[in-house]
């Protein structure tokens, strides 16, 4: 009886922990979380931003508040770096938000396509993908962290950005 006893405590603290965001809920980005690259080949140190999300429409039920905490997040990471976002900025930089799964993961997976365009200089691309799920051994999920993997997918597309900018030659 004890055994038994045991496994449905584990399994009852199993499901306490699948609570959590997923791809369809609007994460919490810390912007701290973001590391911004220096981007010093971005000689004017202003863009205009755009966030689209391009998910599948099962997921857009909370598309607008999605967009502008990407948006709210970016803004206050680039001001980390004295990157001013304005409504007519310098350059232009359009972050598009999509699907993205792997073999065992989904909902805690997040993939960002940016494209930063330098008028008559240069027109950039990158992208990157995060996923951040825990699964139990047996193989069931426990939870998803969509936060962490815009986090990680921002940082990662901004670190992306830098790498291209440092072969142009502005």
């Amino acid at each position: 009886m004890r055994l038994s006893l045991g496994i449905l405590g584990c399994l009852f603290l199993s499901s306490c922990a699948m609570t959590g965001k997923t791809i369809k809920d609007v994460p919490a980005i810390k912007s701290e979380n973001i590391q911004v690259s220096p981007m010093s080949g971005l000689a004017k140190r202003t863009v205009s931003l755009s966030v689209i999300d391009a998910r599948a429409e099962e997921m857009k039920t909370q598309s607008t508040e999605l967009r502008a905490e990407v948006a709210r997040a970016v803004t206050e990471a680039l001001a980390r770096e004295n990157i001013k976002v304005q409504t007519s900025g310098a350059n232009s930089l359009v972050l598009t938000i999509q699907d993205y799964s792997t073999g065992q993961f989904k909902e805690g997976c997040v993939k960002i396509v940016s494209h930063l365009t330098i008028p008559q200089k240069a027109k950039l691309n990158a992208e990157a993908a995060s996923c951040f799920e825990m699964k139990h051994p047996f193989g069931f999920k426990l939870s998803a962290d969509v936060t962490k993997a815009y986090e990680e997918a921002l940082s990662l597309t901004f670190k992306n950005l830098d790498q291209a900018l440092g072969k142009l030659n502005l």
